[in-house]
């Protein structure tokens, strides 16, 4: 692939993380305070299957800052940021370090881990410990989204194996 289509693609995925994260925060949490399912996910799994993990970090990064700035919630770039660069480290030594892993675990592992971090990062802000009692009901949410971000992310990538298969 040549550098600028990657370019390209990889702003389009930025993007397209911005407005799903966007449009996911106009929305009340589904279940606990804290939970949502993380749409945009979908786009940084796109990166890192399709372009890389340069790339994949990129569209991370973009999501996160002009996401916050955009939806007037820039303090959500401390514990978004740090949770997404964990949980995208782990979910990318899944997926190139193992080459076994389907995309729906690498997911699930990812929901898991950022919902982890990002309580631990509240807890130690807030200095509220009692806060980690919510842990087990997010991790649980967390699974049925990475399970449903994961599966939407397969059958994206099946569709762009058959646009590229039948491109050639």
């Amino acid at each position: 692939m040549k550098t600028s289509y990657k370019i390209t693609l990889c702003a389009i995925l930025c993007s397209l993380a911005v407005i799903s994260f966007i449009i996911e925060n106009l929305f009340p949490p589904f279940v606990l305070p804290g939970a949502r399912m993380g749409v945009s996910n979908i786009f940084i799994l796109l990166s890192a299957m399709i372009l890389g993990w340069k790339y994949s970090i990129a569209t991370l990064v973009v999501k996160v800052l002009l996401g916050s700035l955009f939806s007037g919630n820039f303090s959500a770039v401390m514990y978004s940021l740090p949770a997404g660069l964990i949980a995208l480290a782990i979910e990318l030594i899944l997926i190139y370090a193992t080459k076994r892993v389907s995309i729906v675990c690498v997911s699930v592992a990812g929901a898991v881990i950022n919902v982890t971090v990002q309580n631990v990062i509240f807890c130690l802000i807030t200095d509220t410990p009692e806060y980690l009692s919510y842990l087990p009901y997010l991790a649980l949410t967390s699974i049925f989204a990475g399970l449903t971000i994961g599966f939407a992310t397969y059958l994206i990538l099946r569709k762009v194996k058959k646009l590229n298969a039948n491109k050639t």
